[in-house]
């Protein structure tokens, strides 16, 4: 009788040892999990680029999904995100080829800060069916032009046109 609470004592101290073997967390390996951003950051302030159009004696809007751009609509590019970074901009309009709109000139990327207005405003042109913004966003300076690697955030916005 004695032996009872024994047994149960023992069960419970191997099920609190399971229990701890189990729940430990996993640290993950920087070299198969590479940076994701901030932790906890909010998707709502993402790096990302809000674009305004505005069409000739009509106000300034923003880009809706549902958007359709015309030829004339002047574009303007706001930087959203959760921190200062570097970024550079690349539009490519219908048949045009791809362009660096910011920073125009310059060998390296720019910081810029969230609520900046870039200085790139652009005009849309005939032809083609679409516009297409790439921005990368870095935590350091790097080369205008050059190819993303694994700490550029590659955003790319596609605009229909009439």
């Amino acid at each position: 009788m004695a032996s009872r609470p024994l047994v149960f004592a023992g069960a419970g101290v191997l099920l609190v040892g399971v229990a701890f073997l189990v729940a430990r967390p996993r640290v993950p390996d920087p070299a198969t999990n590479p940076y994701a951003g901030v932790r906890g950051g909010s998707r709502a302030k993402a790096a990302g680029l809000l674009v305004h159009y505005a069409r000739v004696g009509d106000r300034e809007r923003a880009v809706e999904p549902a958007t359709v751009l015309r030829a004339g609509d002047q574009l303007r590019f706001v930087v959203r995100g959760e921190r200062p970074r570097y970024v550079e901009v690349r539009l490519r309009d219908g048949d045009q080829p791809p362009a660096t709109l910011f920073p125009a000139g310059e060998a390296e990327t720019r910081l810029v800060r969230p609520g900046d207005t870039l200085p790139a405003s652009v005009t849309v042109v005939t032809g083609g069916s679409r516009v297409v913004v790439t921005a990368m966003f870095s935590d350091r300076a790097r080369p205008v032009g050059a190819p993303g690697d694994a700490e550029t955030e590659a955003i790319t916005i596609v605009i229909a046109k009439e």
